[in-house]
């Protein structure tokens, strides 16, 4: 089965968004950027993420490594995960972010 980037729009819109060529110099980290994210995002697109990130966890399982990283960069990520694990690792910690503190 082949995984195609336009099949998650909102992980696009976060990943273009909040990963993009300046993450590390504005966020410190992928994971910190994230969180942003999270805090920046109403509840629906807090959904959407979280629903798609689940599909797309399942739908890349087996894929090799370069090809998922060619997808998360299709996605519009400029951060490239260093292996499957820490790209499982963000996404399954930003999943499971909890509702933020009202401001």
């Amino acid at each position: 089965m082949r995984v195609k980037a336009a099949s998650f729009p909102e992980l696009r819109r976060v990943f273009s968004g909040y990963l993009h060529e300046d993450v590390l110099a504005e966020s410190g980290t992928a994971g910190e950027a994230l969180r942003t994210f999270w805090a920046d995002a109403a509840p629906d697109e807090r959904r959407r993420f979280q629903r798609e990130l689940v599909r797309f966890l399942a739908q890349t399982a087996s894929l090799d490594f370069d090809d998922l990283r060619d997808l998360v960069q299709q996605l519009g990520s400029r951060w490239m995960p260093p292996s499957r694990e820490a790209l499982v690792a963000l996404l399954t910690s930003a999943s499971n972010l909890s509702e933020p503190s009202p401001r």
